[in-house]
């Protein structure tokens, strides 16, 4: 199975472990999710516009040569699914905590939340790190991954942008894994365009 038809795949399995929705149509750049946060994707990925739900804060990026079957776009360098999720108002909890907040998701109790909040279940938390309104944490699936095809390790990011917890996942592909450098380079790459889109100044590294 060509990469094109692999992603096409994973997209469908995406939009399924989420909710019953159809197939996914042209990416977009951009979205302005709830709370006027805006997610920008990085080069090579867009916005699907169909499984993304601005009204609940959610979006998925992808490839955008994955949403275009019959187009002839090239993939990104690192090809991964990218989900980016926005919290209630006053969720907050990253910035002036970094922390707190990374050794809360080194304990049992964190990495029972992170496990809750997982497409696929239970994980084992592998690394952390901690940065200005910035704590990642490395993730391995203890049983197979949610959606076939992925990955069993990823990055997930917490952060705070307007009032709101946003969390942005980056889960790489069986066919073309994701080292644990490069997943983080990505998901530190969404972190940068959310900060430059809403107005933020600092950066992690």
């Amino acid at each position: 199975m060509g990469m094109r038809a692999a992603l096409g795949v994973m997209l469908v399995a995406t939009l399924a472990a989420c909710e019953p929705v159809g197939m996914t149509g042209p990416g977009q750049p951009a979205v302005r999710l709830m709370g006027d946060v805006v997610v920008a994707a990085p080069d090579g990925y867009c916005v699907d516009p169909v499984v993304t739900r601005p009204q609940t804060g959610f979006a998925l990026l992808a490839a955008c040569a994955a949403m275009d079957p019959d187009g002839d776009g090239s993939f990104p360098d690192d090809v991964a699914l990218i989900t980016v999720q926005v919290g209630a108002a006053g969720s907050a909890a990253v910035a002036g905590q970094e922390d707190a907040f990374r050794a809360f998701l080194e304990t049992p109790q964190g990495a029972a939340l992170l496990s809750a909040s997982a497409i696929g279940g239970p994980v084992a938390v592998r690394g952390t790190q901690a940065n200005t309104n910035a704590v990642a944490v490395y993730t391995q699936d203890a049983g197979p991954p949610g959606v076939a095809g992925t990955q069993s390790t990823s990055w997930r990011l917490f952060t705070d942008v307007k009032g709101r917890l946003v969390t942005v996942s980056v889960r790489g592909l069986e066919q073309t894994p994701l080292s644990q450098d490069g997943s983080l380079d990505l998901v530190l790459q969404v972190l940068g365009l959310l900060r430059g889109a809403n107005g933020g100044t600092a950066t992690a590294t």
